[in-house]
């Protein structure tokens, strides 16, 4: 193997170990960002459940509150 052909040789495997090195460095990024985005949705989750429960509670008492009204006689 000639002088040329192993620097060739020797860039592309340098190209390739900078290749690799910024893929595992995105690959890092993009795991925490889907990390942080996991935390948001579960967070998100919880405050949808928080309005369901709160939503639910208001409806039952709204329903009393018209229930009552229902039995007076107001004629």
């Amino acid at each position: 193997m000639d002088l040329d052909k192993l620097q060739q040789l020797e860039l592309r495997v340098e190209r390739l170990v900078e290749q690799n090195q910024r893929m595992r460095k995105a690959k890092a990024e993009a795991e925490t960002r889907l990390q942080e985005r996991s935390v948001q949705c579960q967070g998100l989750s919880d405050r949808i459940q928080r309005y369901e429960r709160e939503r639910a509670a208001l409806r039952e008492r709204l329903t009393k509150i018209i229930g009552r009204f229902e039995h007076l006689d107001l004629s």
